[in-house]
C-alpha cells in the first residue's frame, strides 16, 4: 500500500464520520425548529377566535379569553414558550388589549387564577402580566416585581406602563424601578416603550413616566 492510499484509507472514514455527525445534528435542529413552529401555530390557532374580534363591551368574550390563557400558561419550558406567543399576540391587537385592561380596571372580569399562581415557585409567562391587572394593589405590586426578575420583552411594556400610572403609590414606584432598571440594561426596549406610552400619555401620572422613558 502506498503512502497516498494509506492516507485516503484513514481520511475517508473520518470524513464520512464528521459528515454524518453534521448531517444528523442538522436533522435534529430542523426537527426541533419544526416542533417549535408547530407548537406556536397551535397556540395562535387557540387565540384566533379572539384576535381582531374582541373589544370593549364583550365581557363574556374576555372571560373566555382569560380561561384559554389560563390553560396556555404554565411553568414548563413548553408552557413558557406558549405564553410568550400568546402574550405577543394579544398585545399586538390594540383593541383587544385596550378592552382587557379596561374591563379588569372596572372589575368586570377576573384574573384571580393568575394572582393565585403568582406566589408559586417559577411563576412566569402570563402569570405576572395578567396578575398585574388584579384589583388588589398588593397583588399588582407583587406582579410588577415578578416581571422585573426576568429580562423584559416588548409585550410586557403595556402592562408595566399601566402600573407605572397606578393610583397606588407603592405600585407606581415598583413599576418605575423595574422600568428604570430594564430600560437601562436593554436600550432596545426604549422604542417599544415609547410606543406603549401613547396609551397612557394623558393619565394623571404620565409626566413622571414621560421623563423616565424620554430622559
Amino acid at each position: 500500500m502506498t503512502a497516498a492510499s494509506a492516507l485516503i484509507t484513514v481520511v475517508e472514514p473520518a470524513f464520512w464520520s464528521v459528515f454524518g455527525l453534521l448531517f444528523f445534528g442538522f436533522g435534529l435542529v430542523l426537527a426541533e425548529a419544526t416542533r417549535r413552529q408547530r407548537l406556536d401555530d397551535v397556540t395562535r390557532n387557540r387565540l384566533e377566535p379572539f384576535l381582531g374580534r374582541l373589544r370593549r363591551g364583550d365581557v363574556d368574550g374576555y372571560g373566555w379569553l382569560l380561561k384559554v390563557l389560563a390553560t396556555i400558561d404554565g411553568r414548563t419550558p413548553r408552557a413558557r414558550r406558549r405564553s410568550r406567543v400568546a402574550l405577543a399576540a394579544i398585545t399586538a391587537d390594540e383593541r383587544l388589549l385596550d378592552g382587557l385592561i379596561w374591563h379588569c380596571r372596572h372589575r368586570q372580569i377576573s384574573v384571580a387564577v393568575f394572582a393565585e399562581r403568582l406566589g408559586r415557585p417559577g411563576a412566569a409567562g402570563l402569570t405576572p402580566v395578567l396578575a398585574s391587572l388584579h384589583p388588589d394593589g398588593h397583588v399588582r405590586q407583587a406582579a410588577v416585581t415578578a416581571m422585573g426578575r426576568r429580562p423584559l420583552r416588548p409585550a410586557h411594556l403595556p402592562f408595566l406602563l399601566e402600573r407605572a400610572n397606578d393610583w397606588v403609590p407603592e405600585v407606581r414606584a415598583a413599576a418605575h424601578e423595574v422600568l428604570r432598571s430594564q430600560l437601562g440594561q436593554h436600550p432596545g426596549l426604549l422604542a417599544p416603550a415609547r410606543m406603549a406610552f401613547e396609551r397612557v400619555a394623558r393619565r394623571r401620572h404620565a409626566p413622571t413616566l414621560r421623563d423616565l422613558i424620554y430622559g
